[in-house]
């Protein structure tokens, strides 16, 4: 008996964590998972200022492996095509590669960032490279943590800060805050932005791929000349099967 039991606990200790679904991945930004996001963002308002501006991003998970850790890097690419002032184009873009680490509350995630920006009449374009720090819990269909980046250079010193809220109610709908930033500035000494959000996503799961759509309404508290004051976004993600 004794003998069996101990059997039994090994075989327990040995089996391997349950593998997330794929609209689980998707709203997990720490999952292990290849998938292809294009978003518009489109500001019909702005702080203190009259106009509105659009913007589309870009982004690309890829997944890797080395020396037995899981790696995760993300590239974000920002496009303006509308502003007040008339500018438009490669406005920046970013990259994040962490090194994932398993645990049975969720994923803990370590590695570094850089922040590019493209140059323009007025400014010289800069690279602006430091560290990162994510983690995501797991909670039967809640998912929750944060990410942060932080950049620094000649120009430029933030930090980035992305709340992490998710909720799966099935496996074609979800929702969570999305993709929001709180900005602090250290060269201005203060911080520039403190967005609130909701998103909803809806999952269209295929054979060879899946594609979720996305709906996200962002208001930004923080009243900086400028700045965006709402924002209504509309994604789709491609999920490649695995």
């Amino acid at each position: 008996m004794l003998l069996t039991t101990s059997i039994a606990g090994q075989a327990i200790a040995q089996q391997p964590a349950q593998k997330e679904s794929v609209p689980a991945e998707v709203i997990n930004p720490l999952a292990f998972l290849m998938k292809f996001t294009v978003e518009n963002d489109y500001s019909p308002s702005l702080w203190n200022s009259r106009g509105e501006e659009n913007e589309v991003q870009g982004e690309i998970v890829i997944p890797s492996e080395a020396f037995a850790k899981q790696n995760l890097a993300r590239i974000k690419i920002f496009f303006a095509t509308s502003s007040p002032d008339g500018t438009h184009g490669l406005s920046q873009s970013q990259v994040v590669d962490l090194i994932l680490f398993q645990r049975h509350w969720g994923t803990f995630g370590v590695g570094a960032t850089a922040q590019l920006t493209a140059q323009t009449s007025d400014r010289l374009g800069t690279v602006a490279p430091g560290p990162a720090l994510g983690a995501v819990v797991e909670r039967g269909k809640w998912r929750y943590g944060f990410l942060n980046q932080n950049f620094s250079s000649d120009t430029v010193a933030e930090t980035e800060l992305q709340p992490i809220l998710a909720y799966e109610f099935n496996d074609k709908w979800s929702a969570e805050l999305g993709d929001i930033q709180y900005v602090y500035d250290w060269k201005k000494d203060r911080v520039t932005s403190i967005p609130i959000s909701a998103q909803l996503n809806r999952m269209l799961l295929g054979e060879k791929q899946s594609v979720q759509l996305s709906f996200k309404a962002e208001y930004n508290l923080k009243n900086v000349a400028g700045q965006t004051m709402w924002t209504l976004t509309a994604g789709i993600t491609l999920i490649p099967k695995q």
